[in-house]
């Protein structure tokens, strides 16, 4: 009997001490859940006033309006701790705010100095802003053609990607006119890539530099589960001479990762993947990185030769593209004239780029792998009568000279003299406005010289 109840005192003790265990953790549960989240709205406090402070300058609207709401004041503490944080979302980056434009005029601020760029749904313009006497570009979008939500996003986006150096700068500053949706973004003062691209393409090292910064900025967007999907020579924007600096522009059509899409208007055809070639007109697909990938594909080809592959990604329309496709399936070993001054290296960067599965593309930080490899290769001449000249070993093509130059007609001489600038970075474009100049000049000076006894026994002599 004594012993039974020494047993139940036994367990009555048990169970106190399990309860006063239990309760304690129960408190340090609490307490630690009320400092985490006065810490965490106080660092977002300290963040959101340190982004509007460094553009304030620059903003015509207030900076509360223009605030981007941390994630931590959108999701309540108790949500933010049991909640298991979707593995797709990548921040703030996707909660795109509802931004209160205020409705102004350019002239209040800015004087607008010329059009840098005009598309179908913007104007890019280069303005001067008085109150800080600085220079920047107001991206205006046609309000008629684009709607507030499409706009607060391109923004957004902009803004967000901003802190990679890869990427256009978007300032806080956003507002509407009559016509136009308008924010401002930093100027590239050497303009796009198709205007700085020669009609031979790009020096390989440029074109290295440039594929390298390019790749950063978009694997930067997909690390962010961002799909840039209209990747072109007109987006990329050119800040140094050398292509030491180059930015990733235009996020009008930036999707987020697997969302469904339509195909985006007003592009260039040879950009657009065969996958969505094929789509339907109206009908919507997954967003996925590897569009992008297929496009880098595109532009690296086409700043090291001047023009792109091949006009659309249809083997039954497109000839060039459908050797292509035979090369990259391994039907044949023949390589397509457009790629067969490349090396194997860049041609097998080429196959991972520009397959036709999107399944088996490569992503688009893969160009890494071949920076340290030979990308155009010097092929010598089958002709007995050619000599090649390479001054430079390191020189991307080989200029090939004929030793009977005389016997060639002056037009083929021309193209030789072309292709020899070209190939040093010479540019030998004839000023139209000088040569019009010099024969005004010349048939003004045959006018005052002109004697009309003269010339009649001249025409009397070849008449006989």
């Amino acid at each position: 009997m004594q012993w039974l109840l020494l047993k139940n005192i036994e367990k009555t003790l048990s169970y106190v001490k399990r309860m006063k265990e239990k309760r304690s953790f129960s408190f340090r549960l609490r307490r630690s859940i009320g400092d985490g989240g006065s810490t965490n709205s106080r660092n977002s406090n300290n963040n959101s006033s340190t982004c509007t402070n460094n553009n304030s300058l620059l903003s015509p609207v207030t900076s509360a309006k223009l605030e981007v709401p941390n994630s931590s004041a959108s999701v309540s503490r108790r949500s933010s701790i049991y909640k298991k944080p979707d593995k797709d979302d990548s921040g703030i980056i996707h909660i795109v705010p509802d931004i209160e434009l205020p409705l102004m005029t350019f002239s209040d601020q800015y004087d607008i100095e010329k059009t840098l760029a005009e598309g179908c749904f913007a104007r890019i313009l280069l303005a001067h802003h008085r109150p800080t006497n600085t220079s920047v570009v107001l991206k205006a979008v046609h309000a008629e053609l684009a709607t507030l939500k499409d706009f607060q996003k391109e923004f957004h986006l902009n803004y967000q990607l901003s802190h990679h150096r890869n990427i256009l700068s978007a300032y806080n500053v956003a507002f509407q006119t009559k016509d136009y949706y308008v924010f401002a973004m930093e100027h590239a003062p050497y303009g796009d890539l198709a205007a700085n691209l020669g009609p031979h393409g790009l020096h390989e090292s440029a074109c290295k530099t440039i594929s390298e910064q390019l790749s950063s900025a978009l694997g930067f967007m997909h690390s962010k589960n961002l799909v840039h999907r209209d990747l072109k020579l007109e987006n990329v924007l050119v800040f140094t001479p050398d292509f030491s600096r180059v930015k990733l522009c235009d996020f009008g059509t930036t999707t987020k990762k697997s969302l469904l899409v339509h195909k985006v208007k007003h592009t260039w055809t040879s950009c657009v993947p065969p996958e969505v070639l094929e789509i339907v007109k109206n009908e919507r697909f997954l967003c996925m990185p590897t569009s992008d990938s297929w496009q880098f594909g595109i532009l690296l080809f086409n700043i090291l030769t001047g023009s792109p592959p091949w006009h659309m990604a249809d083997w039954v329309k497109d000839a060039q593209y459908s050797n292509f496709m035979k090369y990259e399936q391994r039907k044949t070993t023949k390589i397509p004239d457009g790629f067969r001054r490349f090396s194997p290296r860049l041609m097998r960067c080429f196959r991972k780029y520009l397959t036709h599965d999107p399944e088996d593309r490569c992503k688009v930080t893969e160009v890494m792998k071949y920076m340290k490899d030979r990308w155009v290769e010097c092929r010598i001449a089958t002709s007995k009568s050619a000599m090649l000249i390479s001054p430079n070993p390191d020189q991307d093509s080989c200029i090939y000279l004929n030793k009977r130059e005389g016997r060639l007609s002056a037009d083929e001489n021309k193209l030789k003299l072309k292709r020899m600038m070209s190939s040093y970075g010479l540019d030998n474009s004839i000023d139209q406005t000088v040569v019009r100049s010099r024969v005004i000049e010349w048939l003004s000076t045959c006018d005052a010289n002109f004697d009309s006894d003269i010339e009649s026994l001249a025409a009397l002599e070849v008449a006989n």
